[in-house]
Parts: C-alpha cells; structure tokens; sequence
C-alpha cells in the first residue's frame, strides 16, 4: 500500500495537479495502491477529480484484475469494503469479498442483509466469522430473500450457538483478529493475552474452565483413520456421537483429522461445513473429500465453489467424476477439465448420463479438425 501518498491524500497535503493525475490512472504505483487511491478519489473536493477517479476505476480495471486484488489475504480493507457496497459490481466480485477473510465483519454484515439466497449461503459457510461477530446473523436474519431452508439453518446457529450462551465460555481471538477487530470498533486490545486461544468451548456444570490453545490441540499423530486400530477408532466415533453440536463444530475447526473425517459426514450441516473451515484442513484431505460418495451433496457443492479449494485441478476434477457432486456443479467445471480426462469422463457410467453427453460434445468439439481459411 503506498502509505505516503494515500496518507497524504487523508491528511490533505497533496496538490491538485498531483490528485487529477492519480484519478487518471497514471501514478507511477502498483494495482493495489491505485485501487485504494482512486476509491479515496471519489470523495476527492474537486468535481473533476472525483469524475476522473470513477471513471478510471470503472474502465482500467477488468474484472479478472479486480478479482486477483480482492482475493488476495492481504487485501486493504478499504477495498474489500468498496466492492462490498452497492451498487454491486458483479456477483463474482461480491462472492470473493465474501470468502475473503479480510473482510471486515461490518461490510459482511451489510452484504447479508441484501443479497440473493446463493449468495446467504457463502456467508453461512464462514461459522468463525458468525460466532466473532453476532450481528452478521441478526442481518441475515433480516434479508427477506432468506429461504425456508436458511431460515431453519439460521435458526438452528442461533439456538445452539446463542440462545445456549450461558454454557458457552466467550470466544477468543487469534492477534490477527484482535488487531482487525481494534481497526474496526477502536476497541484497546491487550498485547498480553495469549493470541493463540482456541474457539469457544461448550462446557457442563462443575467442569473447570480452561482455555485450550492451538498448539495444545495439535494433531494426534494417526497416521490415518482408516489405519487406526479397530478399538480407537471405535473410541473415537463415540466420543464423536456423545458430543452436542455445538463441540462437535468445535471439533471440526480444531480436531485432528480423523475427526474430521468422521464430522465432515455428519448429518448436520453446520458441523460438516465447519471441517472445510478448519486452518488444520490439507489440500489432500480437499482432494479426498472432492471424492468421497460418503459425504452430502452440498458438502461437494461448498467444495467447488470456494475458490482456494478450486484453484486445484485435482479437487475440480475428483468433483466432476463424484457421482455425489450435483449436476449444476459439475457442468459449471468441465470446461477445466483436459481434454483426456474428458475423454475419459465420457465413457464413465458411475455418472450421470448429462455429464458424459456434455463431456462427449466438449471432446468433439475441441478436436474437430479447423476449418482452413483459405
């Protein structure tokens, strides 16, 4: 971030000549800087100045640019929250500012009382985010264009996560969200805490509390739960099946993965959606779940609309060859796909006859011999 200019800017110390310059686009400073630069421009004092800047934001920067801006982790805030605010550019913009991370919870919150339901659903996909800030649910609550299904979804997050509240031990904050917090609300936050505590842990009557950290919750050392003896494994499954939903999703963001693996078949979609939350999740457990006919078919449909999971082929092309993964899901993915693994595909009778005709029409097209032009 060009902290020099865009500081300036704030503090009002840098001429006109310099300011029409940067809302035409033509400062000497990266994508990003600029970005950030002409978004400040729209309230820039000068009608011109403020015209420049909305015209270049809105003809320089294609969508592919302003999508691997707004996906980036170190995305600044002001952008996430530009592009977060109506008039929306696109969908595809305000669904990668959606599973951004970096957004702030506040401009979330303010997407989810207005956007159509597939757009609801990525929000609810982010559980850490809805327990660190409440107030995203009570706005989500409030969009009329919630289904019935969200709604009971909506509902079951509330009673188990708020209405419950009383056996719930507060939720802490990694430093990184502390810190985003603080820049939020100015909210003093102390460098003392331990920045490692692990999400809220539901407790019973006569339990000590104790915080838990991240470190303390370190995988197990399984190699794999299918190579586990039968006996632990056993004891797993039902230490699994007497938890309430509420440490079941705590199991899923913070367990080892064999508990993850047994929570993302869980019946229940909060807790199988938390395991794709997880920080501990690997790129091989995404790939084995894009595979797994064990798991709901909205789990594979969450799989292959996260960006991070479908940047790999190998997720998008376990999907397309689940005969779990939904029709709509897979015809968006074969376009990915190589075209001898289409060929392949085609002749595959585990999936459903629409996938293998389109994966057919795809093969014929792409090597049909080209027309000469002379």
């Amino acid at each position: 971030m060009s902290e020099n200019v865009l500081s300036k800017l704030k503090q009002g110390g840098v001429p006109l000549p310099v300011r029409q310059s940067a809302a035409r686009g033509v400062l000497p400073v990266g994508h990003e800087e600029l970005l950030a630069i002409l978004i400040y421009l729209q309230n820039d004092s000068e009608p011109d100045v403020r015209q420049n800047a909305s015209n270049t934001l809105e003809n320089e920067f294609s969508e592919s640019l302003l999508m691997s801006t707004l996906e980036s982790p170190t995305a600044p805030a002001e952008i996430l929250e530009y592009f977060g605010r109506p008039p929306f550019r696109s969908e595809a913009l305000l669904e990668i500012v959606i599973q951004n991370k970096a957004t702030p919870d506040s401009t979330i919150a303010a997407i989810a009382e207005q956007v159509e339901a597939g757009l609801i659903d990525l929000i609810l996909v982010n559980l850490m985010r809805l327990l660190r800030s409440p107030f995203i649910l009570v706005a989500l609550e409030r969009n009329s264009r919630a289904t019935p299904d969200i709604k009971r979804r909506l509902g079951e997050i509330r009673e188990e996560f708020f209405e419950k509240r009383n056996n719930f031990i507060p939720i802490h904050r990694t430093r990184a969200e502390e810190k985003a917090l603080k820049q939020q609300t100015g909210e003093t936050v102390s460098t003392e805490e331990d920045s490692s505590f692990a999400y809220s842990e539901e407790i019973r009557a006569g339990e000590d509390v104790t915080s838990l950290t991240i470190k303390s919750l370190a995988d197990d050392g399984f190699v794999s739960f299918e190579e586990m003896p039968e006996e632990e494994r056993l004891s797993t499954i039902q230490k699994i099946a007497r938890m309430t939903i509420a440490e079941r999703v705590q199991t899923a963001l913070k367990g080892s993965r064999e508990e993850r693996i047994i929570l993302i078949r869980d019946s229940n979609r909060i807790v199988s959606s938390s395991v794709l939350e997880s920080p501990k999740l690997t790129d091989s457990e995404v790939e084995a779940i894009a595979s797994m006919r064990s798991v709901s078919e909205e789990i594979l449909r969450l799989v292959g609309t996260r960006r991070e999971f479908a940047k790999s082929y190998t997720v998008i092309h376990n999907l397309v060859r689940n005969p779990r993964t939904p029709v709509a899901a897979s015809l968006g993915m074969l376009n990915r796909i190589l075209t001898n693994d289409l060929r392949t595909l085609s002749r595959n009778k585990n999936v459903p006859e629409v996938i293998r005709k389109t994966a057919q029409r795809q093969v014929s097209i792409r090597t049909a011999p080209k027309e000469s032009k002379y």
